[in-house]
């Protein structure tokens, strides 16, 4: 925290142009100190000029102090944000869960599930499949489903890996229908990743906070 001193020499205090009328605590009380030994005697500093100078120090001391506080309030909030982030990731290991994300791991060739949520009355649903490249490698026209919560089934055809799939719905005139894929998998482990927990599920990381439903 800095504090500028009208008057008093500031401009030398640092080199750097951006903060030549800026003093640490230090500095200020040291050419405080030095005014009031130099002054001189038969014109001293004026009373009320002083008193705005220690009003000015002691405030902005105080505010110094409590951006300090809110800091460390902010640290200790965060830490135990972590802390109970971590447990809980701890108790999902061996369960099945749902989250947000639309990542699939297929393990052999045949069909799989795809859990989904559609927006509205629903409408004719086709579901594609993209490899790590970004390359569309199976498509399944799925037809007519309903609004909500859906699990559609499809024979994608492709060989065991990791894949993203995208849904797209369309109404009775056409027009996009909004639609929310999950994964549905069982943790196998967590992970902590720039401060979060990441819930592993084979090669698939869901971040902790898309964690949408835990099943028996």
């Amino acid at each position: 925290m800095t504090f500028p001193l009208a008057g008093l020499g500031a401009g030398s205090a640092t080199t750097d142009p951006s903060r030549r009328n800026e003093l640490g605590r230090d500095q200020f009380l040291s050419l405080l100190v030095a005014q009031l030994r130099h002054q001189d005697p038969l014109s001293p500093l004026e009373p009320d000029a002083f008193a705005a100078q220690l009003a000015q120090f002691s405030s902005v001391e105080q505010l110094s102090k409590l951006n300090e506080a809110f800091d460390a309030q902010r640290a200790q909030q965060a830490k135990q944000g972590l802390l109970d982030q971590t447990a809980l990731g701890a108790s999902l290991i061996g369960k099945r869960v749902l989250a947000e994300g639309n990542q699939i791991e297929i393990a052999s060739g045949g069909s799989v599930t795809l859990p989904v949520n559609v927006a509205g009355v629903g409408g004719s649903a086709t579901v594609r499949f993209v490899d790590g490249a970004g390359r569309v490698v199976a498509t399944n026209v799925v037809g007519a489903v309903g609004g909500g919560q859906q699990t559609l089934k499809v024979d994608p055809g492709l060989p065991a890996g990791s894949y993203r799939y995208d849904v797209e719905v369309l109404d009775a005139g056409g027009r996009p229908v909004g639609v929310t894929p999950y994964i549905d998998g069982v943790v196998d482990a967590i992970l902590f990743d720039n401060g979060s927990v990441t819930l592993r599920m084979g090669s698939i990381r869901v971040p902790l906070e898309n964690l949408t439903e835990i099943q028996s």
